[in-house]
């Protein structure tokens, strides 16, 4: 009997254990975002708006969101614009702050900026002209496949 219960308790934590670590997490692939966009949308709620417009058939996401500037940032004159490069976007402050210093040790004037919902935002560059931010996008894709073009609410 003593066996018996060795036995169970044995099979059981070798079931428990190899099944724990597999992810149940889907993961899904987004096609097509390095596209240059026709245009982009405009959003009146509060909650980040994501726009797929049309170019060839083919897509690319941009985000309308309002933000400030992450505490410690002093270069108030990136607000004046109104299309932003993104190239990184963190929870925490002091990643998005590890990447601007190694972004400022390159050469590259980058800001962090603060949205409503707390996301630390990299900023490498803004422009006032959509297609400004496009062709930065391009220069830079090598590095930052995922860059993405932030417009300010």
């Amino acid at each position: 009997m003593n066996k018996t219960i060795q036995f169970i308790l044995i099979l059981a934590i070798v079931v428990l254990t190899g099944t724990a670590c597999k992810s149940k997490q889907k993961v899904a692939k987004i096609t097509g975002a390095n596209i240059p966009a026709a245009s982009t949308t405009t959003a009146t709620s509060t909650n980040p708006t994501v726009s797929t417009p049309d170019l060839n058939n083919q897509n690319e996401v941009t985000r309308n969101e309002k933000f400030i500037l992450a505490d410690g940032e002093t270069n108030a004159d990136a607000l004046k614009f109104k299309y932003h490069v993104v190239v990184g976007s963190f929870k925490s402050q002091t990643n998005a702050k590890g990447l601007q210093t190694t972004l400022k040790s390159e050469g590259n004037k980058s800001i962090v900026v603060v949205n409503e919902q707390g996301m630390f935002r990299v900023l490498i560059a803004s422009f006032n002209e959509y297609s400004e931010a496009r062709a930065r996008i391009n220069q830079i894709k090598d590095r930052f496949a995922d860059s993405w073009v932030l417009v300010q609410k």
